[in-house]
């Protein structure tokens, strides 16, 4: 899995990530950012104020494990991390269309699958 995983140029990964080294992996492939830290003192002199940066991720591991359903983060090779919402199919116009369609590739699938496990000359050439 880890060939493939590394393989692939484009991930996207929804919710239901619970495996928490995978999530700490995904955290750490989005990235770091900067986060200004500011920090002020008082003295006899005066009032100081300082601000630094910090390196803070992106999105921690347990934002990875938290997605909620309707988003995806994206990683693809010379792009920033993308945290994306989802568009359900189901509630596109066309969705009829698909929904047949994939009703169809079902049953062929499952009629190909049975005849195989049944049928002793499925697929010999004749």
């Amino acid at each position: 899995m880890d060939a493939l995983w590394s393989a692939a140029t484009c991930k996207l990964i929804g919710s239901g990530i619970d495996d928490m080294d995978f999530a700490d992996k995904l955290s750490r492939a989005a990235g770091e950012h900067d986060v200004p830290t500011v920090s002020k003192s008082t003295s006899e002199s005066g009032n100081s104020t300082s601000i630094s940066t910090r390196q803070e991720r992106v999105l921690p591991p347990d934002a990875v494990r938290a997605l909620p359903k309707g988003k995806a983060l994206l990683l693809a090779t010379g792009i920033r991390p993308a945290l994306l919402d989802l568009r359900p199919w189901y509630k596109e116009p066309g969705a009829a269309v698909l929904g047949a369609a994939s009703a169809r590739a079902t049953a062929d699938i499952t009629k190909r699958a049975i005849a195989k496990t049944t049928d002793p000359g499925f697929g010999v050439a004749a």
